[in-house]
């Protein structure tokens, strides 16, 4: 069950995950960008955390850009702004990675308000709630400094319920705009499933790739061609119609999700969902 509204949700700190316990090639490029940064930026690196779907050990091997967590001590000047963003291409072009790098300042993160961008007017992280869950749930490594429950606080179940329900509008924004590629299809359809999963269990802190096999055990038969093929295609061994099935899926899945997750008092049920913060 999921915790009363403004209280902190029931998310326990835990240890991370050891970087040894990282993809080679995924632990390469973060020490590799950890290594650049330090250079650059020596005590105004606070703190570097490697997150999301490749850290999930839970999870079989798959290709995804690396969720990168960056915290420092002042708001860099433009200079050495330029000189992160180049360090950051430079490493993914020589390794072959992506990059999903955040940058905040220490002193805005130790706050429950969503952190702007250290020097990105404008942009601000909207899953904020959901990443402290996902840290302090032990779903991170630590690459610099603290422990992310030095530093960050547990957020209350109303924030994670906010965000949970931006999540699933950025998904019915999808389906409305016809982005029924693979991509976007597996991404709605286990994505859909973590959102059910903090819905039904009051944790957020899951992996897409276990979200597709809880929703395989406790969602009805009728979802079970969909959820599987959306698994193997993360997986990276999509089977013969699965391209299909998951295009043709997407949208009655998302629909399902909807009907299980109600709007919040806020929200109008008859409006077109909000796509701001993404």
């Amino acid at each position: 069950m999921a915790d009363e509204p403004g209280t902190p949700s029931t998310v326990l700190p835990a240890p991370g995950i050891p970087l040894d316990k990282l993809p080679k090639a995924a632990r390469t490029a973060w020490l590799a960008l950890r290594d650049e940064l330090q250079d650059l930026l020596q005590d105004d690196l606070v703190a570097m955390w490697a997150y999301g779907g490749t850290t999930a050990v839970d999870d079989p091997a798959h290709k995804a850009d690396l969720d990168t967590y960056v915290l420092l001590a002042c708001q860099p000047d433009e200079a050495t702004a330029r000189a992160i963003a180049e360090a950051q291409d430079a490493v993914a072009s020589r390794l072959g990675v992506e990059w999903d790098a955040w940058y905040v300042l220490a002193e805005a993160a130790r706050s429950a308000e969503p952190p702007p961008h250290a020097w990105r007017e404008g942009s601000r992280d909207t899953s904020w709630a959901v990443n402290r869950a996902h840290w302090l749930a032990g779903r991170y490594a630590n690459l610099h400094g603290p422990e992310p429950a030095e530093l960050v606080s547990a957020p209350a179940w109303e924030e994670l319920e906010s965000e949970v329900s931006r999540e699933l509008e950025h998904i019915e924004r999808h389906v409305v705009e016809g982005d029924s590629d693979p991509y976007e299809a597996t991404y709605a359809i286990l994505n859909g499933s973590r959102i059910l999963h903090s819905v039904e269990t009051g944790s957020v802190a899951i992996s897409k790739g276990a979200a597709g096999g809880w929703a395989l055990e406790h969602l009805p038969a009728r979802w079970h061609a969909a959820l599987s093929a959306a698994v193997r295609t993360y997986e990276g061994r999509p089977g013969d119609g699965d391209v299909a099935l998951l295009a043709e899926e997407m949208g009655p899945f998302v629909a399902y999700v909807r009907e299980r997750v109600l709007y919040r008092d806020d929200e109008a049920q008859d409006a077109l969902p909000r796509w701001s913060g993404y």
